[in-house]
């Protein structure tokens, strides 16, 4: 019975897929997140896409520290994908190779860490996910109860990152969500990068307006592939805003 119970309590667990090539640093990377319930996985960049497909991974974690550039083509593979494209990947960045870091955005990460990376910050991020189960030992009236609101024709929903429109819908990042929700604060008021930055990003986070416009791009992107209309407008040297009917 209990081998049973035990097997049972590994389904459960959210999975991780760790794609980096120094195994001791998975083993450590692995046992700082069984602290907090998560399962993993080592898998290589070439096999990151078909794990990805074939088991439902909570997050993606890429280690750039032996190849950036790898990194960046993996990370674009991943959102390339149908499947793959909407779990949450996160790239962990060597510290003095901050340069891949607008590389990484662009190729679709949706979190950057600059190595050695805080366990805390790690955690804390795979923690607000959407749906996340390593949060059921302390159940709380979290984000994740929060109620839809509507904008038009769009239908938001915090809990899950979630943007609906007629019959389609798409699940953002942490980042791209809290901007479209700063712009819909005030539908066709031009909101300054400082503003995005502030209602985005953790305040002990140095953001450079360069990465708010790759996040706005991602964003534009997705609104327009939802919609069928371009609703973010660039106000040249000012900022953004949203129209909505």
């Amino acid at each position: 019975m209990r081998q049973l119970q035990s097997t049972k309590a590994q389904h459960t667990k959210h999975l991780v897929l760790i794609c980096s090539s120094n195994a001791n640093f998975y083993v450590l990377l692995a046992h700082i997140l069984a602290s907090e319930g998560f399962q993993t996985m080592l898998v290589s960049e070439e096999e990151v896409v078909d794990q990805a497909v074939l088991r439902p991974a909570t997050a993606i974690i890429l280690d750039s520290a032996e190849d950036s550039e790898l990194t960046v083509r993996t990370c674009a593979a991943i959102k390339a994908n149908d499947v793959t494209s909407r779990i949450p990947t996160i790239a962990l960045v060597s510290s003095g190779n901050e340069r891949y870091y607008l590389a990484l955005l662009k190729a679709g990460a949706d979190e950057n860490f600059v190595r050695p990376v805080s366990p805390a910050r790690l955690l804390a991020y795979l923690g607000s996910l959407p749906n996340n189960r390593a949060n059921d030992k302390q159940p709380t009236h979290s984000a994740s109860e929060e109620a839809a609101e509507t904008f038009g024709e769009l239908r938001l929903e915090p809990g899950r990152r979630l943007v609906r429109y007629g019959d389609g819908d798409v699940q953002f990042g942490a980042i791209e969500f809290n901007l479209l929700r700063c712009l819909l604060e005030a539908p066709g008021r031009v909101r300054s990068r400082l503003e995005l930055i502030e209602a985005a990003w953790p305040s002990n986070r140095y953001v450079q307006p360069r990465t708010v416009d790759v996040h706005v791009g991602r964003l534009r992107r997705e609104l327009e592939r939802l919609t069928g209309h371009p609703l973010i407008r660039t106000i040249r040297g000012t900022g953004y805003a949203i129209d909505i009917d």
